[in-house]
């Protein structure tokens, strides 16, 4: 018999057709169930392949077992053949043919056992692989997506006048904004998205960096009085269409459109939507197309980077136009009270008549609609601006129940939640906003400022090039950056570099030409720091503190002046500058009484005067005014200032008690920043100031 025909019994004979078909069909059914495990769980690509190939390994296994299993009875030849009868013989026969017969069934048995068990150990190893990757494995923000989390990308405007991309851009801000209403979804902010306008990726890509698994893009094309929009929602892990649709209406169906895309994104990802929340989507905000047409131009101006006074006046002057041709639009008015808070918060213009038309729109937003989210919103802000934190938690606990997908909400709570002392509640708020805007530099800032005030300079200096990498002119950022080493061992370089390399004409508040006369008064430079101070056109320098933190700086020129001369022991010429400095800050103060930085600033210039009782009365007065117990992250920066009132007059024991308790809470400076100070220069080798260094350092 040849080879061939030999190998073809064997297979028949060791019914290897019939191992091959159940071990192949079992591998496709578990593959196809793997497949759909992966798929639906949002697991990586590569588990289905590593399935294929374990079941590939075993294959083999298989083969090798259908050929090497033979079980039979063993043979003995007799010594000397004995004659059998013909009836022996029969009985012989029969008991062979029987025992190979057996033999055979075993040997298949055991083939089909091994086939079983292979296939059970491929199966089990892809299993181990599995749990292993799903509890230890560094899944990365692709495989921690949730299957109804969406990001919709900046609409591409279509219409023959380019100035109409206000109107795309007004058109994705408020899509978003009803989707966050869903509080099924998770719904990723417009910052985030802002970035990937006019890209055309790979979707896949873009979801990951965004930490979705979903995306809507879409286009608007406005000519007169119609409006073109068209959608498509597509799950970018499957690359797979979801739904699409185009929509061209009259403009005055515009609503109703908006709440039609919002539904039907709802329905295809299976989110629930509850009767409120449909009525909340379903709503028009207002009647007039036109003043309408005015909000979406308030709110492009408001969504554009930086914080500019021309953008923030266009944006207040559109704003107020739409309210005046609809009195009931109440969501102009929140729109407005927001800007007019986030005006006096970043010292754009920080009056006591900012503030009264902030409360005054919000209160307005709420008495036209008592219900609506964004007013509640605004009435947070301005409680938040005005230190009254316990009433703006309300207004934001309120406020997230109608926009459970709201940035802002745990933006402000996070804020807040840190001037109270609960670091890590406020370090919860403000990662759960980073989740629905990974990819915003203001809330990478903030968590940044947060770890540096927690004294997690590390840490902090991650979360400012993460801001910087997104936006890479985003002084701010780089300011504070810079400002780390400074603040965690002293190090006054990486400042003078930044600020040596801003040009001179930049100087917002007059905190580049601080920084600049800060870095030459710390290297004990005073003269330079003199010629710093000279190129400066401002007369008084104040700027809000970074990310919001409620501190900054007030502080005529003069004062700096009188404190570098102080450090000369140039006493007649430190005292003139500074009796300058003190008729300025007093006329303030009588404008600003409860103002902690300009009784701060009235402190030191007291000091340079020789006036002890004065600077130590304004320094407390900081202190009250700004306690740590109601303000935890503006608070210590006036304990430490109290305490440096102290050294200057050489009372060690209460400026020692003082800067304990300052490095004892959180707040940006070591005890390394601290020795920078010359005031501190005379004192440093004193035992108790040991002590505290020994205990700090």
């Amino acid at each position: 018999m040849s080879r061939l025909k030999q190998l073809i019994v064997e297979i028949r004979h060791r019914s290897l057709w019939q191992v091959l078909l159940i071990y192949v069909g079992g591998a496709w059914v578990c593959y196809e169930i793997i497949d759909t495990i992966t798929d639906r769980l949002a697991l990586p690509e590569w588990l289905p392949v590593l399935a294929i190939i374990l079941f590939l390994i075993g294959l083999p296994v298989v083969l090798a077992t259908a050929f090497v299993h033979e079980v039979s009875p063993p043979t003995v030849a007799p010594a000397e053949p004995t004659p059998l009868t013909e009836a022996e013989a029969a009985r012989v026969e029969v008991e062979t043919v029987a025992a190979r017969l057996e033999a055979r069934r075993r040997h298949r048995f055991l083939t089909r056992r091994n086939a079983v068990a292979s296939f059970v150990v491929a199966l089990a190893a892809w299993g181990v692989v599995t749990t292993a990757w799903l509890l230890l494995g560094d899944r990365g923000p692709a495989s921690k997506v949730e299957r109804k989390s969406i990001a919709v990308l900046p609409f591409e405007n279509l219409s023959p006048d380019p100035d109409d991309a206000y109107f795309a851009d007004g058109i994705h801000d408020e899509i978003i904004s009803q989707l966050g209403k869903i509080a099924s979804l998770k719904v990723i902010s417009r910052t985030s998205v802002m970035e990937y306008r006019g890209q055309r990726g790979n979707l896949r890509e873009i979801a990951d960096e965004l930490g979705v698994t979903n995306v809507l893009e879409g286009t608007v094309r406005r000519a007169g009085d119609r409006v073109r929009i068209t959608t498509q929602l597509i799950d970018a892990d499957r690359d797979v269409h979801l739904w699409a649709e185009n929509y061209e209406q009259e403009l005055s169906d515009i609503f109703a459109v908006q709440a039609d895309i919002a539904e039907r994104i709802a329905i295809a990802l299976e989110a629930e939507l509850s009767s409120e929340e449909g009525t909340s989507i379903a709503g028009q905000p207002t009647d007039d197309l036109e003043a309408y047409d005015y909000y979406l131009r308030g709110i492009e101006y408001l969504g554009r980077p930086g914080v500019r006074q021309e953008n923030y006046r266009n944006a207040q002057r559109m704003l107020e136009q739409a309210a005046e041709l609809d009195p009931r639009f109440a969501l102009a008015y929140a729109r407005l009270s927001i800007l007019h808070t986030n005006a006096y918060e970043y010292a754009l213009d920080r009056s006591e008549e900012r503030l009264r038309q902030a409360r005054e729109a919000a209160d307005r937003a709420l008495q036209i609609d008592p219900g609506l989210p964004s007013g509640h919103i605004a009435l947070g802000y301005y409680y938040h601006s005005v230190r009254d934190y316990d009433r703006a938690l309300q207004e934001l606990a309120i406020a997230e129940r109608g926009l459970p997908g709201s940035t802002r909400v745990l933006w402000v709570r996070g804020l807040i939640l840190k001037r109270q002392g609960k670091w890590d509640e406020a370090l919860a708020s403000q990662e759960q906003a980073l989740a629905l805007s990974p990819r915003e530099p203001n809330l990478l800032f903030m968590l940044g400022v947060t770890h540096n005030s927690l004294r997690r300079y590390e840490e902090a200096e991650t979360y400012f090039d993460r801001a910087l990498a997104l936006q890479p002119d985003f002084v701010e950022v780089a300011l504070v950056k810079a400002m780390v080493p400074l603040w965690s061992r002293g190090d006054t370089g990486p400042l003078r570099t930044l600020v040596d390399g801003i040009p001179p004409g930049f100087d917002p508040w007059g905190l580049v030409t601080a920084l600049r006369m800060y870095v030459e008064y710390f290297d004990r430079d005073y003269a330079a720091a003199l010629e710093v101070l000279s190129h400066s056109e401002l007369e008084y320098f104040e700027w809000p503190g970074p990310g919001g933190s409620g501190s900054g700086g007030s502080a005529p020129r003069t004062l700096y002046t009188g404190l570098c001369h102080a450090a000369m022991g140039e006493t007649a010429r430190a005292q003139a500058a500074a009796d300058s400095a003190r008729r300025d800050l007093e006329a303030r103060l009588r404008e600003r009484p409860d103002d902690p930085r300009v009784h701060m600033a009235l402190s030191l210039t007291h000091a340079v005067l020789g006036n002890r009782d004065e600077a130590v009365r304004d320094a407390q007065q900081a202190v009250e005014l700004m306690p740590i117990s109601e303000d935890a992250m503006a608070g210590p920066d006036y304990v430490r200032n109290l305490a440096t009132i102290y050294v200057w007059f050489g009372e060690v024991d209460a400026a020692v008690e003082q800067f304990e308790r300052y490095l004892s809470v959180p707040a940006p400076q070591s005890i390394k920043s601290i020795l920078l100070d010359p005031v501190i220069e005379p004192v440093r080798d004193h035992p108790r100031f040991q002590t505290l260094l020994e205990k700090y350092e």
